[in-house]
């Protein structure tokens, strides 16, 4: 189930939306075929940034659907449940609207399971899914952890890991060699995580600069590393403007934006970045010499 999975750079979807709220399917295709004819590897729904938390399986069946119809590279979807039947219903979504693999978060609302919890849910998503399945530990405040994810791969209950919650559980992971895949979410740390031997970065900051994300990956992979250094230097510096908190998915949108890409607000709440933030982010993109719209 792993050795298809895809290897490098996956972006994840910024879903756009109207002014008044819905999903915006043309803007959404758009930036679709945008990304499948960059360098990215790989193309990754329902991130934490994406704006689909807390959509209906049939709204995520639905962007699934379009996305995949605008796309010919690997598609990733990550699933935010809060119970197993929600896990389940959520997954059968994306995977019967055409996704390759599916990223199961941990449930995290008011509390986080048991290992034996955990172990139960991902069994029962396992047994009633086709393709790959993989643990999205991605919640700072309600880690997974080193025991619990090396328990899953033990019992051959995910077929991989995305870290995105802990870069010293992503070191620990990539040392431990699982024998699955593992994928790194922490974004100002790609060219670590290739080093280390990550199978690949999933990251908000290859949907915001596809070119320059990607060059660093191909700069590493062919041994560059004289020129992967100063590319590192320049993600980090434009992460720094995008990645603040509570204000990263507004952020991430105007950077977008501010390229003449239009994805429209986050969802409410998450719609309000104090004044200013678009500033420095546009600020921020200029001072790397990247093209603004």
């Amino acid at each position: 189930m792993t050795t298809n999975l895809t290897k490098g750079l996956i972006a994840d979807i910024i879903t756009a939306f109207s002014y008044s709220g819905e999903i915006d399917f043309d803007a959404l295709r758009k930036e679709v075929k945008l990304l499948d004819s960059s360098a990215v590897n790989g193309l990754c729904i329902g991130g934490v940034l994406s704006g689909l938390e807390g959509v209906l399986p049939e709204e995520l069946s639905a962007v699934t659907s379009a996305v995949r119809g605008a796309s010919k590279k690997q598609l990733f979807a990550v699933v935010l449940p809060d119970t197993t039947q929600e896990a389940l219903e959520m997954t059968r979504a994306v995977v019967d609207a055409g996704a390759d693999a599916v990223l199961v978060a941990q449930p995290h609302y008011l509390s986080l399971p048991s290992e034996e919890g955990l172990v139960e849910m991902f069994a029962d998503v396992k047994k009633t899914t086709k393709v790959p399945v993989l643990l999205a530990d991605c919640f700072p405040g309600g880690i997974v952890g080193l025991a619990t994810t090396k328990t899953l791969v033990s019992k051959r209950l995910v077929d991989g890991v995305l870290q995105a919650a802990d870069v010293h559980i992503l070191v620990d992971l990539l040392y431990s060699k699982l024998g699955v895949p593992v994928y790194s979410g922490v974004e100002d740390l790609h060219y670590v995580a290739y080093v280390l031997g990550a199978q690949g970065v999933i990251s908000d900051l290859a949907t915001a600069f596809p070119a320059e994300a990607s060059g660093l990956y191909n700069a590493f992979a062919t041994g560059k590393h004289a020129d992967a250094t100063p590319r590192h230097e320049r993600l980090v510096r434009l992460w720094r403007a995008l990645g603040h908190g509570p204000e990263s998915e507004g952020r991430v949108r105007s950077a977008l934006e501010a390229q003449g890409r239009k994805v429209g607000p986050a969802p409410s709440p998450y719609n309000k970045i104090p004044a200013g933030a678009s500033g420095e982010v546009r600020t921020a993109i200029g001072h790397e010499g990247l093209q603004l719209a």
